[in-house]
């Protein structure tokens, strides 16, 4: 049997006749929305396939005249309609009509019960356009219930739009019955339109405004041979709606498309300008325009193109030179341009826009890190606005994310009404956005356990950071390869990476994320903030390192302490929760600034079965080379603000006193060389980094662990060794303290205090069976203290703030 042809229309794309824009920044430039020609539509949508050729533009029927006398085509129009009470705009598509309904339409527009009321009269089909979509902010669900009494036909497969709002508009109209109907027409006062209300048609057009995209939503029906013919299949709902949803590239190239048609209009010539590069790049990847370079030109590009750089500092140079710059950088990468697939136009532009953007704002931040603040001031503004510029060229992206995601609030008070959703199908995903992962520190050792917890208990969680390792998604983690570093010259320790930007939050939005934690407030940490605000995504941390004791270690610098503390409170005032390891932490940035409320704990935790004195191993040091004696142990990063140094000379004066004692160093870090000189000569080993059993048996087979940070608001070490059965000396600064019971379990010692500290090991070392009961004492503590599985990171890994089920 032959197969039945279906046919084919667009019928919602725009015209450059849609000249007056609806969004803020295309009427300040008096930009148009469209620069599309009618002409360029029709061929475009044929090619397509479209067997059938209109065009929506707004509150005109001038660009569907022009095309009106070619086979196939239409008139049809997008009108702005209100709800007279409220004013609250909407968009009609009206299709197949005349001039003198033309008018009338324009009349009637302002109130949309008069304007259904005529075309439902007339049989004119009409349908509601993205009706999820809010044109300027007052849309409500009471507007949507109104809308489905108004209206028989509505676009379900939006080609701007994303997936959510097509899916949930069409899971709507699908899930009415006349009992609902009835329920809405009563709420309202309103006569449902049609003969039977609750059966709704389906259409799907591409609201195309670039001319990139023409046809890629559509309608489909059965049967029709005239236009007339193929809307009265609409009208009688035998329409599907095809094709493919919208997303935030598809928005956002549509707004280049129009950018750059602007700016050819307004102030391109052919004339042959500063970029040769990123003019082969529009050709090659954007096909902007129709202008191919000559023999004679591609000889020359080639030439220039592989002739080396004599210089490769960007200073003295101009934007627009830099920018060239990272055009050929880009153009003769070759493992990035084959990674490009050519099969997806919108993947292929995206991947060009945001390596270029990316390298430009890493560039002029990284200048900014090198700038004297006497003698650069003309830099630092410079530096300062070419960010700025980059940021706005970028801003269609941002533009994109952020209006992909209006609406979340409607369609679940929406969902509310119509219960619409599945259970368990708006399963919560969060991210975990960390800048410290890959290091040896104890953020890291805790957010990979919380990854695994959340793997037993069935959570969706993935971790978010960035390296200079390749870009690639492992056991849970997702990390994007850096565009660079950040180091402050006068503190290289001060070390940041820069993450692609574009890249991770096209990353969200295409996993489909629900909610955001923040480990770090670094580089990836703002991101994840930005992300945050772009989206209307719920966000909460965990102040996991005291940074600005942490810097004042490093600088010696009270100011720089102070412009810390600033940052760290403006950064966590942004979250909706922080979760807090120790109640002095929380205490301490309640004083400087984050309210109360904010606040909450973070319950300690330690598998004792993995730290247990049980993994024990009397011949483990030797095979490190550690001699006899009672063993003192560090476990950490070996950096300077874990007072390692203090350490260090408290264990050269107990030497020097004649106690024989071993000290043994687990982990690594920057510090690590200037430790080995500092003890240089005397019975301490480094082990490096261990993990696993290597790790268990390492605390378990010392003595007394040693932890003279000031720094740390919890330090998961601590309660490791007490499990291990080890008893603690610890800083009376920081959260540590609270991890043991002075006296007890171990020793709080005065901060960077040596003697203090000597002396409580100096303690250990006489009083051997002191040593051992509160190394018992340590361990039932720690068993005491341990929560149940099913509460362990039970603050990050439920639900907290507000729902985020879409």
């Amino acid at each position: 049997m032959k197969a039945m042809k279906l046919l084919k229309a667009d019928l919602h794309v725009h015209s450059s006749f849609s000249n007056k824009p609806t969004y803020w920044a295309l009427r300040k430039f008096n930009c148009p929305e469209s620069f599309t020609s009618p002409d360029f539509i029709y061929k475009a949508a044929k090619k397509a396939g479209m067997d059938f050729v209109t065009i929506t533009d707004h509150n005109t029927i001038s660009g569907a005249l022009e095309i009106a006398h070619l086979p196939g085509a239409f008139i049809s129009m997008e009108a702005t309609a209100y709800f007279p009470e409220d004013g609250c705009k909407v968009h009609v598509v009206i299709l197949d009509i005349s001039e003198p309904v033309f008018q009338n339409v324009m009349r009637l527009r302002k109130n949309i019960y008069e304007l259904v009321s005529y075309l439902s009269r007339n049989k004119i089909v009409h349908f509601i356009a993205h009706p999820l979509y809010a044109q300027n902010e007052k849309l409500t669900a009471d507007h949507i219930e109104k809308l489905i009494l108004l209206f028989q036909v509505f676009e379900v497969r939006n080609g701007s739009r994303a997936p959510r709002f097509n899916r949930f508009m069409e899971r709507v109209v699908d899930g009415l019955t006349p009992e609902i109907i009835d329920r809405l027409a009563d709420r309202h006062n309103l006569e449902p339109v049609g003969e039977h209300p609750w059966r709704k048609a389906k259409v799907g057009g591409s609201d195309d405004h670039s001319g990139f995209f023409i046809a890629r939503s559509h309608t489909v029906v059965p049967k029709g041979k005239t236009p007339g013919e193929f809307l009265d299949s609409v009208s009688e709902g035998m329409s599907l709606a095809a094709g493919e949803d919208g997303d935030p590239l598809t928005l956002a190239h549509s707004l280049y498309g129009i950018a750059h048609s602007f700016y050819r209009s307004r102030f391109n010539s052919r004339k042959a300008g500063p970029t040769p590069f990123i003019k082969v790049l529009l050709n090659n990847y954007f096909d902007a325009g129709n202008e191919r370079l000559s023999i004679r030109d591609k000889i020359r590009f080639f030439i220039r193109k592989n002739l080396p750089e004599f210089s490769g500092s960007y200073e003295g140079r101009s934007f627009e030179a830099v920018l060239d710059k990272e055009a050929r950088r880009l153009l003769n990468d070759r493992e990035f341009l084959a990674g490009i697939g050519p099969e997806d136009r919108n993947r292929r532009i995206f991947a060009v826009t945001s390596y270029l953007a990316n390298r430009i704002i890493y560039i002029y931040t990284e200048r900014l890190t090198r700038i004297s603040y006497e003698k650069g001031f003309f830099d630092l503004v410079n530096s300062f606005s070419t960010i700025g510029l980059v940021h706005l060229l970028a801003s269609p992206y941002y533009l994109a994310f952020h209006h992909q995601h209006r609406g979340k609030d409607l369609i679940r008070e929406l969902d509310g009404r119509f219960n619409v959703t599945t259970p368990g199908e708006n399963k919560e995903k969060i991210a975990l956005f960390t800048d410290t992962l890959h290091e040896i520190n104890g953020v890291a050792i805790t957010i990979r356990r919380l990854v695994e917890t959340a793997k037993n208990r069935g959570v969706e969680l993935k971790v978010i950071t960035s390296s200079h390792r390749k870009t690639a998604f492992e056991n849970g983690v997702m990390n994007f390869s850096s565009v660079g570093d950040f180091v402050l010259p006068e503190y290289p320790e001060l070390k940041l990476s820069f993450p692609p930007l574009l890249d991770v939050i096209d990353y969200f939005e295409r996993e489909g994320f629900t909610r955001i934690h923040v480990s770090t407030p670094g580089t990836i940490g703002i991101i994840a903030l930005f992300i945050a605000k772009l989206m209307d995504i719920p966000i909460s941390g965990t102040y996991h390192t005291d940074i600005p004791q942490y810097v004042k270690s490093l600088t010696s610098d009270e100011l720089m302490e102070q412009a810390a503390w600033q940052y760290m409170i403006w950064f966590y005032n942004q979250l909706e929760e922080v979760m807090v390891p120790s109640s002095s932490t929380m205490k301490q940035l309640i004083r400087h600034g984050l309210p109360a409320e904010k606040t909450r704990p973070l319950p300690r935790w330690v598998d004792t079965r993995r730290f247990t004195p049980a993994m024990g191993d009397e011949g483990f040091w030797s095979g490190f080379g550690v001699g006899e004696g009672t063993r003192f142990l560090y476990v950490g990063r070996v950096s300077r603000e874990k007072n390692l140094g203090l350490l260090a000379d408290a264990f050269r004066e107990l030497q020097e006193s004649g106690f024989g004692a071993q000290l043994v160093i687990i982990g690594d870090g920057p510090y690590r060389k200037e430790l080995e000189e500092k003890l240089r000569g005397l019975p301490a080993t480094f082990a490096g980094f261990l993990e696993g059993d290597d790790l268990s048996r390492g605390y378990a087979s010392s003595d007394v662990f040693v932890f003279p940070s000031t720094t740390d608001t919890f330090g998961n070490v601590v309660l490791e060794a007490q499990a291990s059965g080890l008893p603690v000396i610890v800083s009376d600064e920081g959260g540590p303290k609270e991890l043991m019971r002075d006296g007890v379990t171990g020793i709080v010692v005065k901060s960077d205090d040596k003697d203090s500290l000597t002396d409580a090991m100096r303690f250990f070392l006489l009083d051997g069976e002191a040593l051992a009961a509160m190394g018992a004492r340590a361990r039932e503590f720690a068993e005491q203290g341990e929560l149940d599985p099913g509460e362990t990171y039970s603050t990050i890994l439920h639900g907290h703030g507000k729902a985020a089920n879409y």
